[in-house]
């Protein structure tokens, strides 16, 4: 359960505040900014940092305490399952773009 204190009014998302969400022991506990964010095609939100992919480093939130932490996520309500968007800097703009299928991740061999 969520302990956001965000108010139905005020939630941007379609997905409900308490929808889960991946995010990092560095965003979380040591104030790294959220510098990328997946929407995934099963509908899971992944908030990272962009410096670690480690998962022991990955813990399970709701959507509604990573958007109390920081709340310029609102603007990524609309960002369909299946898309990524990523920013510079804690103040940059969002850039989006469908994600990567694993094969086009995957160099050449």
């Amino acid at each position: 359960m969520s302990s956001s204190t965000a108010s139905p009014s005020e939630w941007p998302f379609a997905d409900p505040i308490n929808a889960l969400a991946i995010t990092t022991k560095r965003v979380l506990y040591e104030g790294h900014p959220v510098l990328l964010v997946t929407h995934d095609d099963d509908g899971d939100w992944q908030i990272l940092c962009g410096t670690t992919n480690d998962p022991a480093d990955g813990l399970v939130v709701c959507l509604g305490d990573m958007y109390e932490k920081d709340s310029s996520l609102g603007e990524l309500c609309d960002l369909p399952r299946g898309w990524r968007a990523w920013r510079d800097s804690p103040t940059g703009s969002w850039t989006r773009e469908p994600n990567p299928s694993d094969e086009e991740e995957q160099p050449a061999g």
